[in-house]
């Protein structure tokens, strides 16, 4: 109940400051985009428009609701209540899946995607692994300036190998890098799908400890000190 709680509270709180309207926004411009590329590359641009827009703008949207949280001292009143901080960050990640994974669908069916339920399967690991980077950069900093800043390096880490691909450039072991397998399932037609499946699912529950420990640090220094 709590965590349900919690997921109607920050679907309600995104919605107050507009960040659905700023998705529909992106969704109207990559759909007319998808409409004005060739037929021959329009599911190439659409995996890129997927990966980089609902799974990955999850890292930015992270940023902005937690840093708005903290400027209403939301936080604070989280930190004393009975919610586990796991039901927190869980609660963060759907809201902001949910929303990502409809826009991630639409483009998938504008841009041809050939398999809906491994496309559907990649938003959803990258949703969660970019919304977990985002916030666990935003429980270490007090301004948006310093999150643009801080997750510059988690942007070169997940988007570069992924972009090898582009060029031809894929060695083995670059199935084990979490967008280079969100890329393959969002794409369609992987060689090892399960393996993908895996290796995301791997990377999501190291992401998930190393969040709640994020958390749990800021939490119990509400209040300007460290218990």
């Amino acid at each position: 109940m709590r965590l349900l709680a919690l997921l109607r509270g920050d679907v309600r709180f995104q919605w107050k400051y507009g960040f659905y309207f700023i998705y529909l926004v992106f969704t109207l411009l990559y759909a007319l985009l998808l409409f004005a590329v060739p037929q021959t590359v329009r599911r190439t641009v659409a995996t890129i428009l997927i990966f980089t827009d609902p799974a990955a703008m999850g890292l930015f949207f992270m940023g902005a609701l937690v840093l708005l949280e903290k400027s209403q001292r939301v936080n604070c009143a989280l930190a004393v209540s009975p919610v586990e901080i796991g039901e927190y960050i869980l609660a963060k990640m759907m809201s902001l899946a949910f929303v990502g994974l409809l826009v991630g669908m639409l483009l998938a069916a504008m841009g041809g995607v050939a398999d809906y339920v491994s496309c559907a399967l990649g938003v959803l690991f990258a949703s969660f692994l970019f919304s977990m980077c985002g916030l666990i950069v935003a429980m270490r900093v007090a301004t948006l300036n310093q999150f643009l800043i801080f997750t510059i390096p988690f942007e070169l880490f997940i988007c570069l190998p992924p972009a090898m691909l582009l060029f031809g450039v894929e060695p083995a072991l670059l199935i084990l890098h979490p967008g280079v397998a969100a890329v393959k399932l969002i794409h369609g037609g992987a060689t090892a799908p399960l393996l993908c499946v895996c290796v995301l699912l791997g990377w999501c529950i190291g992401a998930f400890l190393l969040c709640k420990s994020a958390v749990r640090r800021n939490f119990l220094s509400m209040g300007g000190v460290s218990l």
